[in-house]
């Protein structure tokens, strides 16, 4: 249900996963002064787990009527979102040993992850509160 305030944070957390398949997880700098760069598309289960999360953003926006599994999806999402920042960093150090990278840079695919999660934690905040109204709407009747 669009009108509701969750559904554009779903919205935007799905869309964030499936923008960060396309960028760049890191930039390191060899010895000699070359670039190398890792990117989010060359890893598998990074880009697993990204379309998974997204899937799951997009799937939670049209289950309105059963908030209880709502927020029970977001808070998975959240779950997913944290493994994928936790398997980034797990790739950037293998990444940096295998190419022997003096200096480099996190880019932006590292940090929609982070984001991702804010918005997610915004969604369920929502839910929760919907859930709440019904609630004491119903002990009113």
């Amino acid at each position: 249900m669009i009108q509701r305030v969750q559904s554009i944070w779903l919205l935007l957390a799905a869309a964030g996963a499936f923008f960060a398949y396309t960028l760049s997880l890191y930039i390191g700098k060899l010895a000699d002064n070359t670039e190398r760069t890792l990117l989010m598309g060359e890893k598998l289960l990074l880009v697993v787990m990204l379309i998974g999360t997204g899937l799951l953003a997009l799937i939670t926006i049209f289950l309105f009527k059963n908030r209880k599994l709502q927020f029970k999806l977001c808070i998975l999402g959240i779950v997913l979102s944290a493994g994928i920042i936790v398997l980034e960093y797990y790739f950037v150090e293998t990444f940096k040993k295998e190419n022997l990278i003096v200096s480099g840079t996190y880019q932006l695919g590292a940090l929609l992850p982070i984001l991702m999660i804010i918005l997610l934690i915004l969604a369920s905040r929502g839910i929760y509160r919907d859930d709440k109204l019904v609630k004491s709407v119903d002990r009113l009747r």
